[in-house]
């Protein structure tokens, strides 16, 4: 009996968890400054929550770049 609630809970846990993260493969590259960068597995949540934006990065008109994020929307 044991056994088979351990088994649903590993199940429930493996279904739920998947819905609010998942795994994207990196291939390797290389960097600009000629560093090689091996190929990995990163996590990646799922959509931000709707009363959020997300913002590319972006160059201002001086030259200072922006990197991107996430803001709350303008009511």
């Amino acid at each position: 009996m044991n056994k088979i609630i351990a088994l649903m809970f590993v199940f429930v846990m493996g279904t739920t968890c998947g819905a609010f993260a998942k795994e994207v493969r990196v291939k390797g590259y290389t960097k600009k400054d000629g560093t090689k960068v091996e190929g990995y597995t990163r996590t990646v949540k799922d959509k931000a929550p709707a009363d959020t934006v997300e913002v590319k990065g972006y160059t201002k008109k001086d030259g200072t770049k922006v990197a991107g994020y996430t803001r709350k929307k303008a009511k």
